[in-house]
């Protein structure tokens, strides 16, 4: 096993580094944690962790080669990704009245909203997997065997669930509840804006040949 572990350091490196850059899926966690509770933020974190864990699998099996090969598939996730990155932005930047009510009074997200809010965002971004893949076959051996790659992906999951349940935290936390609080609608609207921007950069998104 200790023969793997410059591999897995590697791999591991390289993934941390991805997961740390900013993204639409950080932008969320953030909006979320922040601006209902921190169940919500764990329950987007989820969501965003079982698409991950999709993502993964595919790619360790090699089927994200299908994903880069097969350009219509490619377009259609990617823009399907893209409008759905644009319209969390515009109900962000624009939020209903009813929504605007609904925080008001203190009422939230339900976690069953939150998770399909995480997982639709990230199952439907396939920058992450085709990201994943090249890193994979940077650091991957071919001859490793598929058990140990299996055993790469539970630790790469495990620190994107630390990840994501520590922004969920430290997010929820009254002090930066309320200091996001006063500034509630530039905070929404740097959001916005931040989500938009990554949906249009998602459609111009292109695979490198």
């Amino acid at each position: 096993m200790s023969q793997y572990l410059p591999e897995f350091l590697a791999l591991f490196t390289m993934n941390f580094l991805n997961i740390l850059s900013p993204g639409p899926e950080t932008a969320l966690m953030i909006y979320n944690s922040s601006r209902y509770s921190r169940k919500v933020g764990l329950f987007t974190g989820f969501g965003i962790i079982c698409s991950t864990m999709i993502h993964k699998t595919y790619t360790l099996l090699g089927f994200g080669m299908v994903v880069a090969k097969s350009p219509s598939l490619f377009f259609v996730i990617k823009y399907a990704g893209s409008a759905y990155l644009m319209y969390l932005g515009y109900r962000t930047f624009f939020p209903a009245k009813k929504k605007v009510e609904e925080v008001h009074h203190g009422k939230t997200l339900t976690p069953k909203e939150a998770f399909r809010m995480g997982f639709l965002m990230d199952i439907l971004h396939p920058g992450a997997s085709l990201f994943f893949m090249s890193i994979v076959a940077a650091t991957v051996s071919t001859t490793t065997p598929l058990h140990i790659q299996a055993i790469y992906g539970v630790l790469l999951i495990c620190t994107s669930l630390c990840w994501y349940s520590a922004l969920a935290t430290v997010f929820s936390t009254k002090h930066l509840q309320r200091v996001i609080l006063k500034v509630g609608r530039w905070a929404d609207r740097i959001t916005g804006i931040t989500l938009i921007l990554l949906g249009i950069r998602l459609a111009l998104f292109t695979v490198k040949k």
